[in-house]
């Protein structure tokens, strides 16, 4: 029987105050400048990242209603890839959380995986990136995890979508995804080529929502063809518009690349270029969360007290930020539960990065590392 070791330990969040005057925007992408949280109204920008945090479980008389897991980046890097593993991510990492998972008690429903699957940047060998991505499948799909019967939904990240990292999204990266990981995919009603969003491809598959359990899941790319590091604002404000219709009790959001990066990984081209107008689109709806990776930490942030909660959890197995703090050096994934009564739990587990080498096998234990209620208006 599963079980993780739950440890508490009680340090307060350390919280990190900026006063600004104005709103002043800076590219995320373009810009040399690393981001200032801006807050219209001259408001205080509070980021909560805890290391750890105490949430205490569910009123014992609340019960679960559904759960899910979230984790990203996991690719090893371009000098680490060998002929014996072409799916080019780190399998001990990956084989360990797929074990955990598939051994819960009880089973979480979906395990949102939010890119960098592969190591990807295939230039112009498009069968380098077809090679990379059945080669991913092979592991999942020989996984315990694959017989659960949990849902796996797969976004592709930065480096599925960019032909290099200096080279846009390409039109045959986009197809080799939809085609690969069709079975991972649980949408298809996203923007279409041109829209408001000035879309240069059909983004359908890529971005696209769907309901579960009375509550509203949306799935993006944020790295689609010609709207490198941006995400689609008008198409998710029509979808939540036309979901207010039904009152969701919960509104999830997952992408690759965060709407606000982690503290000293914010820099260009580390989170949406459009993350002001993203994030007020988030918060006009009322979303309780947005999940992210792509920074190579674990990483909770709200940057509006009493609104939407942004968490990456891009510490699945690729090699962690230099900027890490001791407390966020760990791999691992995060677990949301939430309940009838409303109330939306996270859990980040983790455990060491292996002394031998970040692919190196797992020698140590799996440990609650942080919780949080990540529900609206809850912090």
């Amino acid at each position: 029987m599963f079980q993780i070791p739950f440890i508490m330990i009680l340090t307060k969040n350390r919280i990190a105050f900026a006063i600004i005057s104005s709103a002043i925007i800076i590219s995320a992408c373009s810009s040399k400048t690393k981001k200032v949280y801006t807050v219209e109204g001259n408001q205080d920008v509070r980021n909560f990242i805890t290391s750890p945090a105490t949430e205490r479980l569910a009123d014992p008389h609340d019960s679960l209603l559904y759960s899910f897991v979230t984790v990203g980046c996991n690719r090893i890097d371009k000098d680490d890839i060998t002929k014996d593993n072409p799916s080019t991510t780190n399998l001990e990492e990956i084989k360990k959380t797929f074990d955990e998972v598939a051994n819960m008690k009880p089973l979480p429903d979906y395990f949102f995986f939010t890119g960098d699957l592969v190591y990807g940047y295939p230039k112009f060998d498009t069968t380098k990136l077809s090679r990379e991505l059945t080669g991913w499948r092979a592991v999942y799909e020989s996984s315990p995890l694959a017989k659960t019967g949990i849902k796996m939904v797969a976004l592709p990240g930065n480096h599925e979508m960019l032909i290099s990292k200096k080279s846009s999204t390409g039109i045959a990266e986009e197809n080799i995804w939809n085609r690969i990981m069709a079975p991972f995919t649980y949408g298809s009603n996203g923007p279409k080529k041109g829209g408001k969003d000035s879309m240069d491809a059909d983004e359908s598959r890529l971005d696209y929502s769907f309901d579960f359990k009375g509550s509203h899941f949306i799935v993006l790319n944020t790295d689609a063809m010609g709207q490198e590091c941006k995400g689609p604002v008008y198409w998710i404000d029509d979808d939540l518009t036309s979901e207010q219709a039904k009152n969701p009790q919960h509104i999830f959001v997952f992408s690759h690349i965060p709407a606000y990066g982690a503290p000293e990984m914010n820099g260009p081209g580390e989170q949406l270029e459009n993350d002001s107008t993203f994030w007020g689109v988030l918060e006009k709806h009322h979303v309780d969360a947005m999940f992210s990776a792509h920074n190579h930490v674990y990483c909770r942030l709200l940057p509006h007290k009493g609104k939407t909660t942004m968490l990456i959890a891009g510490n699945g197995g690729s090699p962690l930020n230099e900027h890490c703090t001791d407390a966020q050096k760990f791999y691992g994934y995060t677990l949301v539960k939430v309940y009838k009564s409303g109330k939306v739990l996270s859990y980040s587990y983790g455990r060491p990065v292996p002394k031998a080498g970040y692919m190196a096998p797992v020698d140590g234990p799996t440990i609650l590392k942080d919780s949080a209620n990540i529900s609206w208006g809850a912090n």
